[in-house]
């Protein structure tokens, strides 16, 4: 279980307050021979947010953004096969996390994504809704992204994340509930407000 960043869940819909849900095609999963070549730690070479255009990367933030490694590695969620990518502070700290992904511990993470879709062989997809909080009567906040994870022939990798902001919605017995299909379908006509790019350099498999 991760704290600090957002709880994850392939399930159709998740009720609680300022949650998400992430799906990486209707729920269809990933095999071992899907997500075993991109497996493992990996050093930060960039994490940049443009919050105006997702038409170019934004300004690198490696100095202020914290850890300097990254984990990419498959785990159960819910019963399907995914793969996920979480921050680290070094080698060690991703070998931690790894073990408190298998006993499905508590940890935290300064950011997350979760791929659960095949493109090709080099290339992993998912996507997440955030329900948004609050207001009212009305959820405000929410979100859908979409996810691109790139193996390249060196074995890095460069992870592209676009965000688009949903118009708010009533609650549904005063929750905010997300649905990624749903939101995924609101999105579909909305422009993208924010591109997320995460690069790393292959250190070690785990």
């Amino acid at each position: 279980m991760k704290i600090g960043a957002v709880i994850l869940s392939v399930s159709g819909l998740l009720l609680a307050l300022g949650c998400s849900s992430s799906d990486g095609g209707a729920g269809q999963g990933l095999s071992a021979a899907d997500s075993g070549p991109f497996l493992g730690i990996y050093q930060k070479t960039t994490y940049a947010e443009n919050k105006t255009s997702c038409d170019a990367s934004g300004v690198s933030s490696l100095d202020t953004r914290g850890d300097d490694y990254f984990l990419i590695t498959d785990e159960n969620d819910f019963g399907i096969h995914v793969a996920g990518i979480y921050s680290c502070a070094s080698v060690s700290d991703c070998q931690a996390k790894r073990a408190m992904i298998a006993a499905n511990d508590f940890f935290s993470s300064t950011y997350s994504f979760t791929l659960s879709s095949k493109s090709n062989a080099t290339t992993l997809t998912g996507a997440e809704a955030l329900s948004g909080f609050p207001d009212g009567t009305n959820c405000t906040g929410r979100t859908f992204s979409d996810f691109s994870l790139l193996l390249n022939a060196d074995h890095s990798v460069h992870l592209e994340s676009r965000t688009k902001n949903l118009a708010d919605k009533p609650q549904k017995d005063q929750f905010c509930e997300v649905s990624v299909s749903e939101a995924q379908q609101e999105a579909a006509g909305a422009a993208c407000s924010t591109l997320t790019v995460l690069d790393g350099s292959f250190v070690q498999a785990m």
